[in-house]
Formats: structure tokens, C-alpha cells, sequence
């Protein structure tokens, strides 16, 4: 008797990649490291149920009607890996890293958005990594082989898609190099409509590669965890994608060595940042979520494919539980303080091994607070909603009511 075929769970990974158009799959660029992963197909059937003289009530034919698919995944949050999820869900991205201390010049010209080179005062070698702007609409690029005698241009190869913003004449190009900080808020220029990704699923049964591929990914919840005795930071999250597609060639698992981080790390600030008279000591645990609306739209184009998943509005709640030193908690539900929150978590480690992320909500307006005397110290566990603000905005204006930076050595042109 022949051995029979199975499939070990512990050999699954997930991949990802940024895709140029939505819905067209791309092989992955990144293993994201999760422990959790539940994928769904979803095609719709349409019901024939035409009276035939027959003493019969349900479906005399079944037909194929659209299709999608779902996915939740999730685990420990990585420095390098959760910027994919969170530009998915927010889109405006704004790129800074850490000047060299050499080699800056200027914008001899203004540069508009979309261009992929820009002229400088001085030249800039070929494969330097240069931030262009700073502030909101800071970029970080690789470039290409300068030409001409000054003013020079200087080609954008990484990323390939050019400049976001347009940056005025004289504004500084300075050479940098990691950690990296990559700050997402809600994105409201264009369309709105933030990147989407295609997802890479190698479970083992699907013929040749082993692997499952759900493109055009839109995440619609981001969730992210900590408590500082039991639990790394952790997150979650959910996305509709188009339907899947089984991956032609096998896909290789690169996992990297950033590890995750400790709860007992984080900082935590209410009424301004987490540090001095506004860092608070008492948080125990907590959670933050970040909603989004998906609807997939389907057209008359011969194809049982979304014609685009649309993303529409974006929410922001949270939790947080105290030890009860005072009524602190309780009164900024009462009073409507509507105070700013800021989490700061830190792996303690230096140069281009730092990893960091921070929270913003400039606005936090707590909701419901409810004291819990039933353990061994007084405790209140409230709720609380981020408030649309233009202090958490990115390059892209308008409003958000979070931003999140995270500071990694993941080089531009990744996320």
C-alpha cells in the first residue's frame, strides 16, 4: 500500500507583495511571519428555481455567479513586517531615515509629483539613498547614474513610481541611511484608495507550487494587542481580496531575523506624550482598532471578478484597562477631556536593530469607563474613539484620526 499523501500545518507560510494594478496576483516580495491564517473563498450561487409542475420548492440549477474571498490572519508584530497591513489600511506614507551626515544638496528646480528624477545643485552618486523634503511630505529614494554638469539630474530608480509629492526648488536632498521611520495616516488625495497586496498562502495541497495566492487585498480591520505581564504586542487583521489563485511555481520562505517585541516595553501618555508629567504608569492592557469600510463592486465585463474593491471611510476605537490610583480615567469620560493619546513601544536596541513603534491620536474621546472592584485592586476598563484631527494627517492633507510610525531598516521601495 502506497504511503498517503498529507500536508504538515507547522510548513505553512505567508508571503506578500504590493501590487502594480488591483487584483492582478505578483509573486511575493516578503514573508510576513504570523500564526494565524484563515483564508476563504467565496463564490456566489445563483438559484433556478422556475416552476416545473414538480412537487419541488428548491433549486433546479445551481449557476456560478460572482466571486471573492476573505482572509484574517495575525500574531506578533513585527518592525519590518506589519508596514505592508497598516499603508493598506491608511495609504499615506511618509518616508524619513537618518542623514549620513555628507553629501547634501539642494533642489535646483521644483519637482512635480510623479517625475522619477529631479535636478540638484550638487551631484549625488549612483545607488545613494537620498530623502527628498522633509515633514509630511518627506520621501526617501534610491538613485540612479547622475548626468550633466550642474544643475544634474538625478535619476529616481527606487522606488519606481516616482515622487508622491511635488517638492519646490531649493528644498533640501540629503543622503541617509537606516533605521528608517515610515509614518502612516488616513490618505485623502486622488481617489483615497490606498495600495493593495497580494497575498501568498503556501499550505501544501495545491498542485505544483503548494500555494494560494488572494490578490487585490483591502483590509478592513487592523487590530493590534498588549498586555505587560502575559504578551508580545500582537496584531490582527481582515481583508477581502478578488478570488484566489493557485501559484504556478513553489514560493520560498525568507523569514527574517527581527524579532518581536515585549508588552512590558510600552510607554503610554494621556493628555500629551508618553514621557514626564503626562506618561501614565497605571495601563495594564489594552487594544486599538482600526476599521475600514470594503465593498466590492461588480460589473457587466464577462468576469465573475470584482470590477474594483472600493475602500470608503475609516474608524478608530480602542480599550484600555488601569490599576486605580485615582479617578483619573473615569473624568476624562465625565469631562469629556477628550485628551491626545500616544503609545510608544521599544525594542531597547540601537542604530539600524532599532525598532519602535508609536501611536498618535491627538484626540481621544473616551466613551465609557466602568470601575471593576472585584479583584485585588481597583481597576477601570474604558473605551475610547479617535477623533478626526489635522495634527495626525500626512502629505496627502485633510484629516485622520491616527498616525502610526514605525522605525525599522527596511530600505524604500518595500512597502
Amino acid at each position: 500500500m502506497p504511503t498517503p499523501t498529507t500536508y504538515a500545518p507547522a510548513k505553512q507560510f505567508v508571503g506578500i507583495a504590493t501590487e502594480a494594478v488591483q487584483g492582478t496576483a505578483v509573486a511575493m516580495t516578503s514573508t510576513v511571519l504570523v500564526d494565524q491564517m484563515k483564508p476563504k473563498d467565496n463564490p456566489q450561487f445563483l438559484d433556478d428555481k422556475s416552476w416545473r409542475g414538480s412537487m419541488a420548492t428548491d433549486s433546479f440549477a445551481k449557476i456560478a455567479g460572482v466571486k471573492t474571498a476573505e482572509v484574517e490572519l495575525g500574531g506578533p508584530a513585527y518592525g519590518d513586517g506589519l508596514g505592508y497591513f497598516l499603508r493598506n489600511i491608511l495609504g499615506d506614507l511618509t518616508y524619513t531615515g537618518t542623514s549620513t551626515g555628507t553629501g547634501s544638496t539642494t533642489l535646483a528646480a521644483a519637482a512635480s509629483a510623479g517625475a522619477t528624477s529631479i535636478s540638484c545643485v550638487g551631484t549625488i552618486p549612483n545607488g545613494t539613498i537620498v530623502q527628498i523634503g522633509t515633514g509630511a511630505t518627506a520621501e526617501v529614494f534610491t538613485t540612479g547614474t547622475p548626468t550633466g554638469s550642474g544643475p544634474y539630474t538625478i535619476p529616481l530608480t527606487t522606488p519606481t513610481s516616482g515622487l508622491v509629492y511635488a517638492h519646490a526648488s531649493a528644498q533640501a536632498v540629503q543622503p541617509v541611511t537606516g533605521p528608517y521611520t515610515q509614518a502612516h495616516a488616513l490618505l485623502n488625495s486622488g481617489s483615497g484608495q490606498p495600495v493593495t497586496h497580494t497575498i501568498t498562502h503556501f499550505l501544501g495541497p495545491t498542485a505544483t507550487s503548494g500555494a494560494r495566492q488572494y490578490p487585490g487585498a483591502c483590509f478592513s480591520e487592523l487590530s493590534m494587542k498588549w498586555n505587560a505581564e502575559s504578551e508580545l504586542l500582537t496584531w490582527s487583521g481582515k481583508a477581502t481580496t478578488w478570488p484566489s489563485v493557485a501559484l504556478g511555481s513553489a514560493p520560498v520562505a525568507a523569514p527574517s531575523t527581527v524579532l518581536p517585541v515585549a508588552s512590558w516595553r510600552m510607554l503610554l501618555g494621556i493628555g500629551g506624550p508618553a514621557t514626564g508629567a503626562t506618561l501614565i504608569n497605571t495601563v495594564t492592557d489594552g487594544e486599538l482598532t482600526i476599521k475600514r469600510e470594503v465593498n466590492p463592486y461588480f460589473t457587466v465585463t464577462g468576469t465573475q471578478n470584482p470590477y474594483i474593491i472600493q475602500r470608503g471611510g475609516l474608524s478608530v476605537e480602542g480599550k484600555l484597562n488601569f490599576v486605580a490610583a485615582d479617578e483619573s480615567p473615569l473624568l476624562y469620560m465625565l469631562n469629556n477631556t477628550q485628551p491626545q493619546l500616544q503609545i510608544v513601544l521599544d525594542n531597547g536596541l540601537t542604530s539600524t536593530n532599532k525598532i519602535t513603534f508609536q501611536i498618535d491620536c491627538q484626540t481621544a474621546a473616551f466613551t465609557s469607563m466602568d470601575p471593576e472592584g472585584t479583584k485585588s485592586a481597583v481597576e477601570y476598563g474604558g473605551s475610547f474613539t479617535a477623533i478626526l484631527n489635522t495634527t495626525n494627517s500626512g502629505g496627502s492633507g485633510g484629516y485622520s484620526p491616527i498616525k502610526v510610525s514605525v522605525t525599522n531598516n527596511v530600505p524604500p521601495g518595500t512597502y
